[in-house]
């Protein structure tokens, strides 16, 4: 039997940190997911953030093997923390963030010249600069990205038209080298968003609205958290650990919506709702370093060890690249180390 006293928390690695890039290399196996970024520095902005994701290799515009992998940039993971390198000319490799002791940062100001990153278009408008275009992407609840169309652009109907677009991900579809376009990311992560910051928690309330997903937190500000940072979330209800079924405590429920609020309130005791907190005016860091008394979060176990508290216990998982949160069980210093 577990000793009744269990702690649970968050790490965040800030050992052996690796920022160089491998020019003409490819990284070999280990994939986890492709996407389509505008540049090397945005693919290592993803690793960084994708849950699992330590090494990356990214395939820029100048590629000529395959036109239609330009742009590519592919997601790896390694039981090691290294894969072979492959001899590749053109090709850009580099390692996740994650490690790293400094701020990262979802941000990305940069527009990308004669590039259409293609997606979902949420709306088209004219506008008289790609500046007033990405104002607009960053002041809609659904857009990602955008691409706009200059006045000299060959087709004369697309002239000085903004493309609203959005993806499943975060990420465009694809990436298409286009004249006279420029493109770029919403400005929300970089807290310019004029969008209101709804900051209010509804107890007792369920948001109605399109479910997304679902995660097991610890608590509504774990919740919230993981909301802020998902790419579609608009707002979340959690269901705290009194709710009635047993299967369900616990568990936050990432939303959205047509219109970008709930459809509606409905009255649900031991549930609680709130909104994403990307349109504020301040950065809410994705670090947690609180711990959680009573709660043994499950996972792949990494490793087992022995330590002094459950201070300590976190530390040894934040120097552990690949965990991502603990249980210590005091009464026999076991420190499991899980992901």
């Amino acid at each position: 039997m577990f000793p009744s006293l269990i702690i649970y928390g968050f790490c965040y690695s800030v050992s052996e940190c690796v920022t160089q890039l491998y020019e003409n290399t490819y990284f070999q196996g280990g994939d986890l997911a492709t996407v389509f970024t505008p540049s090397a520095n945005y693919c290592q902005v993803v690793c960084t953030y994708h849950p699992t994701c330590l090494l990356f290799t990214y395939l820029p515009a100048a590629w000529t093997k395959d036109p239609a992998k330009r742009f590519s940039c592919y997601l790896k993971d390694s039981d090691t923390e290294m894969l072979p390198k492959v001899d590749m000319e053109g090709a850009i490799s580099g390692h996740s963030l994650k490690q790293c002791n400094i701020q990262i940062s979802a941000c990305s100001p940069d527009v990308h010249i004669g590039l259409d990153m293609e997606g979902k278009i949420d709306d088209v408008t004219m506008a008289d600069s790609y500046q007033q275009c990405q104002k607009r992407c960053t002041n809609d609840n659904h857009c990602h990205f955008f691409t706009y169309a200059s006045e000299t652009f060959h087709n004369a109907s697309f002239r000085k038209k903004c493309f609203l677009k959005h993806t499943s991900v975060g990420t465009p579809t694809s990436i298409k080298v286009l004249d006279e376009v420029v493109s770029g990311f919403s400005l929300k992560p970089c807290q310019l968003s004029e969008i209101d910051c709804q900051m209010d928690i509804f107890e007792d309330q369920e948001f109605s609205g399109i479910n997304i997903t679902s995660f097991f937190t610890p608590d509504i500000s774990v919740c919230q958290t993981i909301c802020t940072y998902f790419p579609r979330c608009l707002f979340f209800t959690f269901f705290s650990r009194e709710w009635q079924l047993e299967s369900q405590r616990n568990l936050c429920l990432l939303k959205t919506s047509t219109s970008g609020i709930p459809e509606a309130l409905i009255s649900r005791e031991h549930a609680v709702s709130g909104f994403g907190l990307l349109n504020c005016r301040r950065s809410f860091p994705a670090c947690n370093s609180r711990t959680y008394m009573h709660m043994n979060f499950l996972g792949d176990e990494l490793n087992v060890t022995y330590t002094k508290g459950h201070r300590a216990c976190q530390q040894v998982c934040t120097d552990v690249i690949r965990c991502q949160f603990f249980t210590y069980f005091p009464l026999q210093d076991s420190c499991n180390e899980e992901r």
